[in-house]
């Protein structure tokens, strides 16, 4: 059974210092047989959008930096485009992120750079036998790497039920290109019945997919590369959604494309979930809305299903927020099913798939630090 380490967020003296168990669980954990000494180790994280506050904090980071140093690792800080980036910004918009958010070799030791290029098209091709994929582009720098830790800072997402270790390998470690395979099969539906007109979905496409004719919005198909998070979070009135059958596409998607970063890497994988401002949208997303449970802490394995499976068990057993989306949501109490009354899509099929695929176990055994 995999075993999952915990990091609580409680801290209650001086020497129960999360930061401090976190880097001492690391260095005495599963990251020791993850590389040989003087290795390249890829640290994926996410920078975040310049107006979102969820991110993953800087001294985090830090943290797996220094243990990867003691470990005898030489680490990379790596992070990727997202899907609003033109070509034109060449990596413009995330070196404002990343300077906003703290980013830098004066908190970090090292800069971070751009895996797949400030074009977002350093990449390579990984095959794949996925269920939706038989291959996908990964970032250039995180492929050629000895070894991958995939930090993610966790958040429900609206097309894949929970932002965590499968979606920021799936998603986060591949290119431009291999992100837009990922999402090809969302497509925005738009509700004519309660669309007001206010023309937001066009002005926030990133691609001009989407204009205005008669006061209605349409959708050019050619154009949209089904990013789907800038259009649906720019509507005001909630006209704009995605059908069951597109996200449970994208979820198998994700997974396969994890399994491709796996194969890259050669299993050389290990993943931290950080469960600290627990938004109802992933990192992605222009905003983040307050948290929707309190900070839990930071789960680690390098089983990314285990991982994952723990992360929702957790989530669940939290009771929600007051004023957050679940109470509107209904998702108070501590019970199962939080992530699926926030979102409408249940992680679990994403969990159960990537378990059929091989890509790791159900099950977890919690190891508290």
């Amino acid at each position: 059974m995999p075993a999952v380490h915990f990091v609580g967020a409680r801290e209650r003296y001086t020497s129960s210092n999360m930061i401090e168990r976190f880097k001492g669980a690391l260095e005495k954990g599963e990251l020791h047989d993850l590389f040989s000494q003087g290795d390249l180790v890829a640290v994926k994280f996410d920078a975040g959008e310049k107006t979102a506050l969820g991110y993953v904090r800087p001294p985090i980071v830090k943290a797996i930096v220094d243990a990867i140093y003691s470990c005898g690792g030489y680490p990379v800080l790596l992070d990727t485009l997202n899907m609003n980036t033109k070509a034109s910004d060449v990596g413009r918009n995330w070196l404002e992120a990343t300077a906003l958010h703290g980013f830098s070799v004066t908190s970090l030791g090292k800069s971070p750079m751009l895996a797949d290029g400030y074009t977002g098209e350093e990449e390579l091709l990984v095959p794949v036998e996925g269920g939706e994929l038989g291959g996908v582009e990964v970032a250039r720098a995180i492929a050629e790497s000895h070894a991958l830790v995939v930090v993610s800072h966790v958040a429900a997402h609206p097309f894949a039920g929970l932002s965590g270790a499968l979606v920021s390998c799936g998603v986060g470690c591949v290119s431009l290109k291999g992100k837009g395979r990922v999402h090809a099969p969302l497509r925005p539906i738009f509700l004519q019945d309660r669309c007001d007109g206010c023309g937001e979905c066009e002005r926030h496409c990133p691609h001009g997919a989407v204009s205005l004719e008669n006061n209605e919005p349409q959708l050019d198909e050619k154009s949209c590369i089904g990013c789907a998070y800038y259009c649906t979070a720019a509507c005001p009135v909630g006209a704009i959604v995605i059908d069951r059958s597109s996200t449970m596409r994208f979820q198998k998607r994700v997974v396969d494309s994890a399994m491709a970063v796996n194969t890259a890497l050669k299993g050389k994988v290990y993943y931290v979930n950080v469960l600290i401002d627990i938004c109802p949208y992933p990192d992605c997303y222009p905003f983040s809305d307050v948290p929707f449970v309190s900070d839990q802490g930071i789960l680690m394995s390098s089983d990314p299903v285990a991982l994952d499976s723990a992360t929702l068990s957790v989530i669940d057993e939290a009771p929600g927020l007051p004023g957050s989306i679940a109470e509107e949501c209904d998702a108070l109490s501590p019970g199962r099913g939080k992530l699926f009354h926030i979102t409408g899509v249940d992680p679990k099929e994403m969990i159960l798939y990537a378990v059929k695929q091989g890509l790791g176990q159900g099950d977890f055994r919690v190891f508290k630090v």
